[in-house]
């Protein structure tokens, strides 16, 4: 996984008030925007390294197991708007998965993902092959 170097921010020393503050504001801007932009998306992170910025997708799920494969993902709504954000505006997202009740850490670029091997569940989730994840932890 890329490394990011973030700028004033440790999440232990955000008060509560405020986090629950960020929440409902972001609630408040869905409202407010939905219906007036042609897609919504909330991300999770923008990083930069090396002059190039990307996005990372976290997620923190339990690993879906064979068949036909091992593996995780995400929402295919994300997924296609990722995907048109990269084509259009050339910025990548690098999925970052937290293996619920382990250890494991996951990550992967969607671009490279989508190269190899996964399968849609019947809830449009597009799983990925295990295997074409780096495992970071």
């Amino acid at each position: 996984m890329p490394p990011c170097q973030c700028v004033n921010y440790k999440s232990s020393e955000i008060p509560m008030s405020i986090q629950t503050d960020g929440i409902q504001a972001e609630k408040m801007a869905y409202n407010f925007l939905k219906g007036k932009v042609d897609y919504i998306q909330q991300l999770d992170w923008l990083c930069q390294k090396n002059d190039k910025w990307f996005f990372i997708e976290v997620k923190n799920r339990e690993l879906f197991k064979a068949p036909p494969f091992d593996g995780t993902g995400l929402d295919k709504k994300q997924l296609w708007l990722r995907m048109k954000v990269l084509k259009e505006l050339k910025l990548q997202t690098y999925l970052l998965v937290f293996i619920k009740n382990t250890t494991d850490i996951y990550g992967q670029y969607l671009s490279v993902l989508e190269k190899g091997e996964y399968f849609d569940t019947k809830n449009q989730i597009r799983i990925y092959n295990l295997k074409n994840f780096t495992k970071l932890k």
